[in-house]
């Protein structure tokens, strides 16, 4: 090969896969949302559905707005444990179970070390779990059996 074809072939390549990795960091980075309604609140939530999405969750983050959350879907009951690393801010965690119930909460969890991190684990199944900001139980009298329902507004 010429030369000249050989630089045509590597520039071609490098452009393909710099293009491919922007179409793969744009499906990283972006995902997908959808409204709950919970205690008459409309709330914007972004699913975690696969293990990297809720390994990740919302560590990292600087802030969540106040109408947003972050609904963790399984693909069955169990307990599910969720813990404070890498967290920037404190946030309600509130269990439903496949019915959409709650069946448990932890208000105002705040961030910790990794060294000194417990994993909060309810003692009922659940099949979803909502991460909002701080404070979201009490304003909105969150209990047990309460429901959330997706919405489509």
């Amino acid at each position: 090969m010429a030369w000249s074809q050989v630089n045509r072939l590597f520039v071609g390549s490098l452009l393909f896969l710099i293009a491919i990795g922007g179409v793969i960091a744009y499906s990283v980075t972006q995902s997908e949302t959808t409204h709950i309604m919970i205690a008459g609140i409309l709330l914007t939530v972004e699913f975690a559905k696969t293990s990297t999405a809720q390994q990740k969750g919302l560590s990292g983050r600087p802030s969540l707005p106040n109408d947003h959350g972050m609904l963790f879907v399984f693909d069955h009951e169990d307990y599910w444990g969720f813990w404070m690393v890498s967290m920037r801010f404190p946030l309600d965690i509130i269990w439903f179970n496949s019915a959409r119930q709650v069946v448990w909460t932890e208000p105002d969890l705040k961030p910790c070390p990794i060294y000194d991190c417990p994993v909060i684990m309810p003692n009922v199944k659940s099949m979803y779990v909502l991460e909002v900001n701080a404070g979201f139980i009490a304003a909105h009298h969150i209990t047990l059996g309460t429901t959330f329902s997706f919405s489509t507004a």
